[in-house]
C-alpha cells in the first residue's frame, strides 16, 4: 500500500518524501486543524480496599474489544481498543496506591483485517512490576479470558503507558489501537507542575488508510510503517483551545515506527521537565527534540506570551530514516483564547528550573560492576539485539538470557548501532537508566533525566548506567520500532536468577489467565480454554463513546479448535515457516487445574487448506509443559496452517507466520 511499498526497504533509506500513502478519496482525506483535540476519559475504579499493610488497592476492569472509530471524514475505521476506544482510557493513581487490573480479552478470535490470532499480553510500560505482571511477550491471554495484573506504583511520579505486547504481533495490535496512558502522581510533582485540565495527555501516532476507511498496513519488509496521517489522541491534526498560561503536556510517541522532532511554529523554546522515568534534576529549555517510539516527555508551554487569537502549531521537523508526506510536518495546533485565566494550582505562571533528584540520576559510573556491549542490527532478514532473537529465547524454554546481573548490581550497557542504517528506540524493562554518553559526548539536553527507552540513531553508540533493583526474575529488552521487535529484535535478561532454577515469578507460569466468568485461580494453575464465540464490534465516536453495530465476519484463517472434554490445553505460541529456510513451532501443554502437562507428546500436522493433512513431526513437553519443534529447511511446500495434537486429548489449530 502506498508509494513506499515499491521500495521494499531491504536496505536503509536516508530520507523519502512522498505525497501520500493512503488510498482515500479526496473527500475522505482528513485535513489539518479541522478537529478539536479529544481528551481520553479517566478510568474510574470498580472498587477500592485497604490492604493489610495499610496501602490502598484500586480494582479496575478493562475490556479489549473491536470497535469502529470516526477518524476520517465520512467513513468508519475498524480498531481494537481498550474499552473500545483509541487511545484507551487514562489511568491515574497516586504513589503507593496499588492497582489490580482485570484485563478481559473479548476481541475476535482472529484480527478482522490481517488474520492473526488475537491473543494479548498487556505491558505497563515504565512500571517496575513483577515478571508475571510485566506483559512478557509469551504470557498470552486468549479469547474470553482475563488476566489479573498487579501494579505496585511505588516509583516516583511519571508518565507510563499500557499497550499490547503479544509475541510477533505487537506492532499490528498497537497500530490497531491497543494503547493508552497511565499517570503516576506524587507530592513532589504535584507541588511543581500544572495539574487537572492543565495537565494534558498527547498520544501521538501515525496511520495510513485504505479507500474504505480501514487502516492500511505496510511494514516495508519489517523495516517500519510510516503513515501519512498524524493522529493526536486518535484525531487527525487536532486543535486545542488554551488560556494564556502555562500548560503541561505528556507527549507519548505511540507510532509503531515513526520518530518525531517536535518544535513550535513560533520557534520559541519549550521546557522539558520529565522523561520516561519522571522528573529531571533540572528543567531543560529546547526549541526541538528527537522523540523515538515509546518515549515520553513532559513538556511545559507558556501561552501567556501570545496574544489572544494567536494560533501556535506543534510541528514535526522529522529525523533520518523516516518517510515523510505532505502533512507529516504538522502535528496539532493551539488557539489562544480570551477565556479568563485560571491561575489556581501549581505552575500556572512560573517555569521551574530545579526539579527533583532521583536514584537513577544519582548513580555514578564508578559504581558499575560490569560493562556489557551489544549491537542492534539486521542479520539478513531478521533483526537482532546482542546477536540474539526472541525465537532463540523461546526455543531454550525461556532460559537463554542476554545478561544476568545480580539483584542491586549497577552495570553499564553499551548499545551500538553501526549496521548501516535505521534508528532503534531500545526499551529495557524493569529499570530506569541514565544516559551517560552518546558517541562519547554528553547526552542531549532533552534526555538528561531517568529513561527506559533510548534512541539509538544511525551510527550512534550510547552508554547507559542502571541499577537492577526491585525484583528478581526475567525481563525483556527490545527495539520499540515494533516491526523490528516482531521480527525478531527482542531478548531477555535475568536479575538475581539462574534460569535453570525454579522461578516463583516465572513470567508465563506464575499467574495464568482465567475465564472471564470465573474468579482468578490460585497461582500456578491453568484453565481449559472455553469454546470460541463471535465478538460484536461497537461504534465509537473517537476516542470515548460507543454504540453497538452489527457483527462483521473476519476473513480469518482456520480457527483454533478446542474440543469439548479434552484433558489438557495445547497452545501454539510461535508458528513460523520460512520456505527453503527453516520452520519453528513452539507452545505449551497444560492440564486443567495443574501447572504443566509434562507427559504430553505433541504431534504437529500441516493442515494448509487445499491439500491433504500431512504429519510434520512429534515433540515432547518439557518440565514446564513447554515444547518446541524445529526443522531446517522444513517442507518444500509452504505451510500456512498448522495443527498441534496432544496424546492427552488437546488440539489447537492456528495460522503460520511465513516471514
Amino acid at each position: 500500500m502506498g508509494i513506499i511499498g515499491a521500495f521494499g526497504l531491504a536496505v536503509p533509506l536516508t530520507s523519502v518524501n512522498a505525497k501520500s500513502a493512503s488510498q482515500l478519496a479526496s473527500r475522505n482525506m482528513p485535513k489539518p486543524y479541522q478537529r478539536t483535540l479529544p481528551i481520553p476519559e479517566v478510568l474510574k475504579p470498580k472498587s477500592t480496599v485497604v490492604d493489610p499493610d495499610g496501602h490502598k488497592r484500586h480494582l479496575y476492569q478493562i475490556q479489549q474489544k473491536a470497535a469502529l472509530a470516526n477518524i476520517v471524514p465520512g467513513l468508519s475505521t475498524p480498531i481494537l481498543g481498550y474499552n473500545g476506544t483509541f487511545p484507551g482510557p487514562t489511568i491515574k493513581v497516586n504513589q503507593g496506591e496499588r492497582i489490580t487490573l482485570e484485563m478481559d480479552n473479548v476481541l475476535p478470535l482472529f484480527h478482522p483485517q490481517w488474520g492473526y490470532r488475537l491473543d494479548t499480553s498487556t505491558h505497563l510500560h515504565g512500571s517496575a512490576s513483577l515478571p508475571q505482571f510485566d506483559g512478557y511477550a509469551n504470557d498470552l491471554t486468549g479469547r474470553d479470558y482475563c488476566k489479573d495484573y498487579e501494579y505496585p506504583n511505588f516509583q516516583p511520579a511519571r508518565t507510563l503507558w499500557y499497550h499490547d505486547h503479544a509475541v510477533h504481533n505487537t506492532g499490528q495490535s498497537v497500530y490497531s489501537g491497543l494503547a493508552a496512558q497511565y499517570h503516576l502522581h506524587d507530592e513532589v510533582e504535584g507541588s511543581i507542575l500544572p495539574q487537572g485540565k492543565f495537565d494534558v495527555p498527547l498520544t501521538v501516532s501515525d496511520a495510513m488508510f485504505a479507500a474504505n476507511g480501514s487502516l492500511g498496513y505496510n511494514d516495508n519488509t519489517h523495516s517500519g510503517l510510516w503513515g501519512d496521517v498524524i493522529l493526536v489522541n486518535g484525531a487527525p491534526w487536532p486543535v486545542m483551545k488554551v488560556q494564556r498560561r502555562i500548560y503541561r503536556f505528556r507527549i507519548l510517541n505511540a507510532s509503531i515506527a515513526r520518530s518525531y522532532r517536535f518544535s513550535l511554529s513560533t520557534g520559541d523554546a519549550m521546557t522539558i521537565v520529565a522523561t520516561d522515568g519522571g522528573l529531571m534534576p533540572a528543567a531543560q529549555q529546547v526549541t526541538s527534540w528527537r522523540h523515538g517510539g515509546a518515549e515520553r516527555y513532559e513538556v511545559l508551554i507558556d501561552f501567556s506570551k501570545y496574544p489572544v487569537g494567536k494560533r501556535v502549531e506543534l510541528r514535526n521537523l522529522s529525523n533520518k530514516n523516516n518517510v515523510d508526506y505532505d502533512f507529516t510536518n504538522r502535528v496539532m495546533a493551539f488557539d489562544v483564547t480570551d477565556e479568563p485565566v485560571d491561575t489556581s494550582g501549581p505552575g500556572a505562571r512560573v517555569l521551574p528550573t530545579l526539579l527533583a533528584p532521583s536514584t537513577t540520576m544519582s548513580l555514578k559510573a564508578s559504581e558499575s560492576v560490569k560493562t556489557r556491549r551489544m549491537r542492534v542490527k539486521r542479520d539478513n532478514d531478521v533483526w537482532t539485539i546482542g546477536g540474539m532473537t526472541w525465537d532463540e529465547v523461546v526455543q531454550s524454554g525461556y532460559r537463554k538470557v542476554l545478561a544476568d546481573p545480580d539483584l542491586n548490581d549497577v552495570e553499564i550497557w553499551e548499545i551500538e548501532n553501526s549496521s548501516g542504517g535505521w534508528f532503534h528506540p531500545v526499551h529495557i524493562h524493569l529499570v530506569d537508566f541514565q544516559i551517560l554518553s552518546r558517541n562519547g559526548q554528553a547526552p542531549l539536553a532533552h534526555e538528561r533525566g531517568p529513561k527506559d527507552v533510548v534512541y539509538v540513531g544511525e551510527g550512534e553508540t550510547v552508554r547507559l548506567l542502571m541499577k537492577f533493583e526491585h525484583h528478581r526474575g526475567r525481563y525483556m529488552i527490545h527495539c520499540h520500532n515494533l516491526p523490528h521487535e516482531d521480527h525478531d529484535m527482542m531478548a531477555q535478561f535475568s536479575v538475581g536468577l539462574d534460569t535453570n532454577d525454579v522461578d516463583p515469578n516465572h513470567p508465563v507460569e506464575a499467574v495464568r489467565p482465567h475465564p472471564i466468568s470465573q474468579a482468578a485461580p490460585a497461582q500456578g494453575t491453568a484453565e481449559v480454554q472455553p469454546p470460541q464465540t463471535s465478538t460484536r464490534p461497537t461504534e465509537v465516536a473517537a476516542p470515548v463513546t460507543t454504540t453497538p453495530v452489527a457483527a462483521q465476519p473476519a476473513p480469518a484463517p482456520v480457527p483454533a479448535a478446542v474440543p469439548a472434554g479434552q484433558k489438557d490445553v495445547v497452545a501454539i505460541t510461535t508458528s513460523r515457516h520460512r520456505l527453503r529456510k527453516d520452520m519453528t513451532f513452539s507452545g505449551t501443554s497444560k492440564y486443567a487445574g495443574s501447572t504443566a502437562a509434562t507427559s504430553a507428546t505433541v504431534v504437529l500436522y500441516d493442515v494448509t487448506p487445499g491439500r491433504a493433512s500431512t504429519r510434520l513431526g512429534t515433540v515432547k513437553a518439557n518440565s514446564l509443559g513447554a515444547w518446541t519443534f524445529t526443522a531446517k529447511p522444513g517442507p518444500t511446500k509452504q505451510v500456512t496452517v498448522v495443527k498441534a495434537q496432544s496424546n492427552l486429548g488437546g488440539t489447537v489449530t492456528t495460522s503460520v507466520r511465513t516471514s
